[in-house]
């Protein structure tokens, strides 16, 4: 028996999100190419395994670039984005012919400075920012605030950043990076993005690449499917006459490790207060929900019990008070011992929990019937490694 709590990793779920996608854009673009976002789940098992796939790495701080290495990964299978990426790292990756998709007039400035050490030329991309809640009215999470990442088209600065570029000797500008975090996620954002992606790219003169970012729905139900997202960009492509020979580039994360991830923890105690049960388990909401944002869980009990009762409110183990992550009416009453499993729990869940109280639990792999350890549970010996102690 596994010792909760743990995650568990449906590897065929993952199989079949990845090959998912792979089809349904490649039958209608087929110089097209993924890269996994670590970020949002920067587990070295799921790095590895991507890598296995010939998924490229998507990065955004040199910490990740060397986990990406670390399970594999050549500088030229890397996209490096962000604000912060490191200018170490940024100098690795142009160098060795890797995407950086530029994010600010200071990385501009600091390959200007540095250009004579780049050796050859370099290829850059540069990441748009534009006004997408005007497209798409209360879609987008920032709404009017403006967009914090790239540069923006309305007040010039994309323009001004190509002229810059264009100055330098030695620098190409090759690719359009477009990646924008929305509320729906739904097909008229990405037909927006790839509008614009396609002006911008009309400015490009070696124009290599369109990168699209992530921010799609996988598998979930109603949402739109991996076909209609492609359906949509790829209408859009043809409709501004993109060469086939350009490569499309789309940054998942949620869309492939969401669903295929669980979250296992068991009953430990329970109390009635004000007419309310009360269930404590050794699992805790900073695992599933690590910013305790309003979430609705997927979820299945296992529980032999034969009695229903009218509310029960499921809780952590954490001293927060708010470590409460499901509000369960008429179900069963659920006893010590009895397991909970929560379900769609794949994406910044494992990459976001802290350690705080308990360490890091473990994450379990499972091929049909078959069960392996991708990660253990931490425990005082991790958790005070490379740590000093008062002396």
């Amino acid at each position: 028996m596994l010792k909760t709590p743990y995650f568990i990793l449906d590897l065929q779920k993952l199989e079949k999100n990845l090959s998912g996608l792979r089809s349904a854009f490649t039958s209608l673009w087929p110089n097209f190419a993924i890269g996994y976002s670590f970020k949002t789940n920067n587990l070295p098992w799921i790095a590895s395994w991507m890598h296995a796939q010939g998924v490229m790495a998507e990065v955004v701080s040199s910490p990740e670039y060397e986990l990406a290495k670390y399970v594999g990964y050549e500088d030229n299978c890397v996209i490096l984005n962000g604000p912060c990426k490191g200018f170490e790292t940024m100098d690795k990756v142009l160098k060795a012919g890797g995407i950086v998709n530029l994010d600010s007039f200071q990385e501009i400035n600091h390959i200007k400075a540095n250009i004579q050490n780049y050796g050859s030329r370099i290829k850059v991309g540069l990441r748009i920012n534009f006004d997408l809640e005007t497209a798409c009215p209360g879609e987008t999470i920032p709404g009017k605030e403006p967009g914090r990442f790239g540069f923006n088209i309305e007040n010039r600065d994309f323009d001004r950043a190509i002229d810059e570029l264009k100055s330098i000797a030695g620098v190409e500008i090759v690719g359009i990076h477009a990646h924008h975090s929305t509320k729906t996620k739904s097909l008229g954002i990405f037909k927006a993005i790839t509008k614009k992606t396609c002006e911008c790219a009309s400015k490009c003169s070696c124009l290599e690449y369109i990168d699209l970012g992530g921010c799609l729905f996988g598998d979930k139900p109603g949402a739109p499917t991996f076909e209609e997202y492609a359906q949509t960009i790829v209408s859009v492509l043809c409709d501004f006459s993109i060469p086939s020979e350009i490569k499309l580039l789309l940054e998942p994360g949620a869309a492939l490790i969401a669903s295929p991830v669980s979250y296992v923890c068991k009953v430990i105690g329970t109390k009635d207060i004000k007419g309310t049960r009360l269930v404590f388990t050794d699992g805790s909401i900073k695992h599933i929900a690590p910013q305790m944002n309003a979430i609705r869980f997927g979820y299945n009990l296992k529980t032999s019990s034969k009695n229903t009762l009218p509310r029960q409110v499921i809780s952590g183990y954490s001293c927060i008070e708010m470590d409460r992550f499901l509000d369960l009416n008429n179900q069963p009453e659920l006893q010590i011992d009895d397991e909970i499993t929560i379900k769609n729990v794949g994406a910044y869940t494992i990459s976001l929990a802290p350690l705080f109280i308990e360490y890091y639990p473990s994450v379990i792999v499972k091929n049909g019937d078959k069960y392996s350890i991708a990660r253990e549970a931490w425990t005082t010996k991790e958790f005070t490694q490379k740590q000093k102690l008062y002396v």
